[in-house]
């Protein structure tokens, strides 16, 4: 037998084709390669392998090759082609893979045999499975597709654009993509944005506005997908079409009322706005808000409802009985009915609504985040029916939009009444009072109006002792005392911290009575948690007069209470034209310091300090002193207190510590032996952040070594903020700077905080100079002052020496220095640098 394997070549083996022959029995006696591959038999098998096993449900073998048939199972139109037949190869594995055969008889010597060819079509059957099911989606679904060719032409749109647009397929065909477009002013802009995105060679969103059916606005989203050939150039252009035209409405609808919500719109505009929009965009039906206040019924907000309908419900309760707006507020659940003919409940309000062409209600209740029901929102229909979905998207987003109205009202309301009252004692506060000050320049009051100021006196020491919570109590308890003190027609009002005011129509003695029984009622202690308080006031006092303007009437209370401090406090003073010359030449003066620390007008003197025990030079004091050109000499005692009310005092002590510094760098440069320098500042230095950096600047750009400069603290900075100072003086002499207490025994705390600051010297008040001697109770005093400092290993300075008598005793009981006009006063530099030129040439005397 021949032998027709030897038909084996290379070129059947690198065919893609898979080839195969059999004998007459359907055996097969050859496979290439790609035969082998897909149908899974490999060559060692062949001897057992048949075309009955490969194509059992379409091939039966016969008794010669030319009887055999196959009998294939069609798949498409294009299946039985002269290129071949269709059909179903089984593999070894028993999965079927769909083929297109070719079948040949061949005689190879003498003897028949069968060549066999076959091609895989998996892929096209996956493709036309593909195409059928595109097909059918484009076909069934209800969002519009077109197909546009690279010059934007609608070649193909499904059916569903004939429901979207009004407009059937067939119509659109070779059309332009801007045929879809409304011929709005937008609609060039909505082109370009098409073209500049295709030019992105991506996918894409665009909105664009339409025509729908009847030639109604529709906005449509248009999902974009350029294919492109393999050649890279655009094919075709598939557009899906969404209808977002309720979307935008009811976005539009609510950015609106967010809007009308910013810009501060009554309650009654918003919802009435709010129900004209939803008649707009949902024209079978008309929108009524109704509120609830004091659980009866009015309206909040309507659009085209008739009157006659809205007026049935005002002042009914909000129950159950009140309709389906009542029932949905009393239970927090809507109420749908469907059918008023069908309607047993309210038949007088369902009479007036039929009566109306009014059918069906759908009320939904306003719930506000704190669980109550502030009212409810209506739909009326026309007709009989239920709310649809896009009823139910409209009322979800429209009765959120109304709890915040509502919310926002209720809130402005709140702010008004919490505006014009003070949150601790309940009172009127001074927002109050300037409404009720501007209501009285418009229309003056009919009796002459005054106005008592009641300030109580270093309240802020009390905060400090007994903390803010029991400070708050005090203030209440104290304003319950105004408010059973006061008459009539008067009003009480507290404007701030423990500031109070009187508005009143009393006559002067009858207001002099009642400023007595305030600062009487003050004089009884105060209790607070079984703490007994001691507290007083002062009081200030103005009235109208004709023509006087009513600012002008605060502002003299206000100096009066000035006064009324001034003058020892715990008193009363009424205004007097001579207290605005004194406020005056307080203004001017704090005017003339600015300006005089702006242009470097003030100088310093130095009062030199003396060592008791040697006669030399300890150091000097600078000294501010200020002469103006119009004001003359002013002394420290006028410009100091004004700088430290008008917040100067800052300015003014970083400018006596730099003019100090310079000073000691001239004398160190110039060879004057001034062992150290000492300046004074106020409790409020103590108490500023950058005070130490602005000592560490100062002493870097003028070379002072640290150690030859001393700053004077008072024992009020001590006693305001003990902690803050403390804080302060350990940094201060942390840079090496000395550290003085100034007035020292003048403070009732000064004993048991001296221990905890780093104090390098402590300076005797001049103050007890006066009647110091060789005994009494004085001299005791300043002994013990004395063993103190030196216990602390401090330095002890007596200011204010007069006379060698006190010179001698303070060195007998072991002062260290002094300083006073018995060795010299406060001098200029050049006076200065005499006065150490004269010591320096004849010996050092000390008494």
């Amino acid at each position: 037998m021949s032998d027709i394997t030897r038909i084996s070549s290379s070129l059947l083996e690198k065919l893609p084709l898979a080839v195969m022959l059999a004998d007459v029995s359907g055996r097969i006696v050859y496979s290439n390669s790609s035969a082998t591959r897909m149908t899974g038999y490999d060559p060692a098998d062949r001897d057992g392998t048949w075309l009955g096993r490969l194509f059992p449900e379409q091939m039966q073998p016969t008794d010669t090759p030319a009887a055999w048939t196959a009998p294939v199972t069609p798949v498409g139109p294009d299946c039985d082609t002269p290129q071949g037949r269709c059909a179903t190869l089984r593999r070894r594995d028993g999965l079927g893979v769909p083929v297109r055969l070719w079948r040949e008889g061949l005689e190879w010597e003498g003897t028949l045999y069968e060549l066999i060819a076959l091609h895989d079509r998996t892929a096209e059957e996956q493709a036309r499975e593909d195409a059928a099911i595109s097909a059918l989606i484009m076909h069934a679904t209800d969002r519009g597709i077109l197909v546009l060719d690279p010059q934007y032409r609608i070649t193909h749109a499904n059916r569903a654009i004939t429901s979207l647009l009004g407009i059937g397929p067939d119509a659109l065909h070779n059309a332009p993509f801007g045929t879809l477009l409304s011929g709005a002013e937008r609609d060039i802009e909505t082109l370009r944005q098409f073209r500049q995105h295709l030019s992105r060679r991506t996918g894409f969103e665009l909105d664009v506005q339409t025509r729908g059916p009847q030639g109604m606005d529709l906005w449509l989203r248009c999902a974009v997908t350029p294919h492109y050939a393999a050649d890279g150039k655009l094919a075709d252009i598939i557009v899906v079409l969404h209808d977002i035209t309720h979307d935008r409405q009811l976005r539009n609808l609510q950015r609106d009322v967010v809007e009308a919500l910013t810009d501060q719109f009554s309650l009654r505009e918003m919802l009435d706005f709010m129900c004209r929009r939803i008649e707009l965009i949902a024209p079978d039906c008309m929108a009524v808000v109704m509120l609830s206040t004091g659980a009866i019924l009015h309206a909040g907000g309507h659009g085209g409802i008739p009157m006659p309908v809205l007026q049935a419900f005002e002042g009914l309760e909000a129950s159950t009985a009140g309709g389906a707006c009542g029932t949905a507020i009393a239970t927090a659940e809507e109420v749908v009915i469907p059918d008023f003919g069908q309607e047993t409940r309210w038949p007088a309000l369902r009479a007036v609504a039929c009566q109306h062409g009014l059918a069906a209600e759908w009320a939904v209740p306003i719930i506000l985040r704190n669980g109550e029901v502030a009212g409810s929102f209506s739909l009326y229909f026309r007709k009989p029916g239920q709310p649809d979905r896009w009823h139910r998207r409209i009322v979800n987003a429209c009765v959120h939009l109304a709890m915040l109205a509502v919310e926002q009202q209720r809130s402005r309301e709140s702010i008004i009444r919490l505006s014009y009252s003070d949150r601790l004692t309940s009172l009127p506060n001074r927002a109050w009072l300037n409404r009720r000050m501007l209501e009285l320049a418009a229309r003056p009051p009919a009796v002459p109006l005054s106005v008592m100021i009641i300030d109580l006196d270093r309240f802020r020491k009390i905060v400090q002792a007994l903390g803010q919570g029991r400070a708050d109590q005090l203030l209440l308890e104290f304003a319950s005392r105004l408010r059973h003190g006061i008459v009539g027609r008067d009003v009480l009002i507290r404007t701030e911290g423990d500031e109070f005011v009187v508005l009143t129509e009393e006559s002067s003695g009858d207001i002099t009575l009642l400023a007595e029984r305030i600062i009487h009622n003050l004089e009884e202690p105060f209790s607070v948690d079984g703490i007994p308080v001691s507290m007083s006031g002062s009081i200030g006092i103005s009235t109208h007069e004709d023509g006087q303007d009513m600012e002008e009437l605060l502002r003299q209370a206000y100096t009066a209470l000035a006064q009324a401090k001034k003058a020892g406090r715990c008193c009363y003073r009424f205004f007097h034209p001579s207290m605005n010359r004194q406020a005056d030449d307080h203004v001017i003066l704090a005017s003339a310091l600015r300006e005089a620390i702006a242009d470097n007008r003030l100088t310093l003197v130095y009062q030199p300090q003396v060592d008791l025990r040697t006669g030399e030079l300890h150091g000097v004091e600078a000294l501010s002193r200020w002469t103006d050109p119009v004001l003359g000499m002013v002394s420290p005692g006028r410009f100091i207190p004004v700088a430290e009310e008008t917040g100067q005092i800052r300015e003014l002590g970083i400018w006596s510590l730099r003019v100090a510094c310079e000073q000691m760098a001239d004398w160190i440069a110039r060879g004057i032996t001034v062992p150290t320098i000492s300046v004074n500042l106020s409790a409020i230095q103590f108490q500023d952040p950058e005070l130490v950096s602005q000592l560490a600047t100062i002493l870097h750009q003028t070379g002072v070594p640290p150690e030859r400069l001393i700053v004077e603290l008072t024992e009020t900075a001590m006693i305001e903020n003990f902690d803050q100072t403390v804080t302060t003086a350990t940094a201060i002499r942390n840079l090496g700077i000395g550290l003085s207490m100034d007035d020292f025994g003048t403070g009732y705390s000064s004993l048991s905080n001296l221990a905890s600051l780093p104090i390098s010297e402590v300076k005797i008040d001049r103050s007890f100079m006066n009647g110091f001697g060789s005994t009494g109770n004085v001299r005791q005093v300043v002994t013990a002052i004395i063993r103190i400092g030196h216990t602390l290993g401090m330095t002890v300075i007596a200011e204010g020496v007069e006379e060698a008598e006190q010179c001698s005793q303070l060195r007998e009981i072991g002062c260290d220095v002094i300083q006073g006009y018995y060795f010299g006063r406060p001098m200029d530099t050049s006076s200065l640098d005499r006065w150490i030129s004269a010591r320096r040439a004849a010996p050092a005397e000390v008494a």
